[in-house]
Parts: C-alpha cells; structure tokens; sequence
C-alpha cells in the first residue's frame, strides 16, 4: 500500500491538499488565472513540505484531438467554437462530419474530415421513426436498409478520423483524445481500441 501523507501543493492559484485518507481535495483560489491567455506558464509547485523536492508545472502538452459530429448544422456549429477555442489553446483540432458541411467547418480554418452519411436523410428517418421500434412504412419502403448502410458508413468514417490523414493534409494525424457528440455512435468504441480519453456531450 502507498503510505500518503497530508501536505498542501500551490500551483498557479489552484491549493491541492492530499488527506489522510488519500482524497484529493482541490480549490481555485485565483480563478482569473484560468482565463488568461492559454499560453499563460503556471509556475514551479510550491510545497510547504521542506522534505519534497520542488516540481516544475508546466501547461499542458499539445494534443491531436478528434471531435465526431453527427447531425445538422445546428448540431456541428457549437463544436466548431470549441474547436476554434482549443486550437488556440494551442492543440490540433480535426472536425470529423458529414461532407455537408465541410466548407462550413474549413471557413473556420479548422481541419475536416468526412465521415460519410446524409445529415437530412438521418433526421427524415429520427423523424418517421421517433420510438424504438421502426414504423410499418419503414419496413415497406427499405428505410431500415438504407439508415444501417448509413450508420455503418459514419462508424467506418469516425474510425478513420482518428488516424488517417486526408487528402488536403498529408501530415499525420492520431488521435490523442476524442470529443463527440451521443449520435456519433462509434466514439466510445474508438477511444477503447485506441486507448485515448472521450468526453462525450450534448449541444
């Protein structure tokens, strides 16, 4: 077992206390410093412990990181802010989405990747079949074959998004982290296989 003892760390106006117990408590006392620019450099660890070493903090390290987006442009245009926002933290931002909007997601100066699939096509079908159970229509007129050969094309689309590189951009690309929205479907699976964090969220 470790053997933790209580002691308060200082970092760039944030107080990190570990108890007893091993919990980690954590306190912003300066939140202005979290709001500053982002290439703002948090200062070395201060400790009021004499016996451990001082710990240069640095800002985090630049990431690749992949945000998967399916659904309308009112789904896509929140992510876009928050693409243009951690680029300027300094990260690379892929925006992974149908090719509907990729002029949309390139104006903003971002990098797209197409995943494939008809954003009106999949709202007509959310549409015609709002329960669980698809509706008798949609079992007449193919709806269901033609929605899996969709979503098998979006799931292949967001796979590849976290590695391969795309035909405007040669420079490798692999996936240090994973952003997508619930629709997205294959999120979850991609960052298991790759070993990468996910953070999913709702617009």
């Amino acid at each position: 077992m470790f053997n933790i003892t209580n002691h308060d760390v200082d970092c760039g106006g944030a107080k990190t206390t570990i108890t007893d117990n091993g919990r980690l408590n954590i306190k912003v006392e300066k939140p202005e410093m979290m709001t500053t620019s982002p290439h703002w450099r948090r200062p070395a660890y201060k400790t009021r412990d004499t016996k451990t070493k001082i710990q240069e903090c640095h800002a985090p390290p630049s990431l690749n990181i992949v945000i998967q987006v399916v659904g309308s442009r009112g789904d896509i245009q929140p992510f876009v802010a928050l693409g243009l926002a951690l680029v300027r933290a300094g990260h690379r931002i892929r925006i992974a989405t149908h090719g509907t909007f990729k002029e949309f997601v390139e104006t903003h100066g971002l990098e797209f990747f197409n995943i494939g699939g008809d954003p009106k096509r999949l709202m007509a079908y959310m549409v015609k079949n709002p329960g669980l159970m698809p509706s008798m229509n949609s079992l007449r007129s193919g709806d269901i074959q033609q929605n899996r050969a969709d979503i098998r094309e979006i799931l292949d689309g967001c796979w590849r998004a976290c590695f391969q590189s795309t035909d405007e951009d040669s420079k490798p690309f692999f996936a240090n982290a994973i952003i997508a929205n619930p629709p997205s479907f294959a999120h979850i699976h991609c960052a298991e296989k790759l070993g990468v964090p996910l953070h999913i969220m709702f617009t």
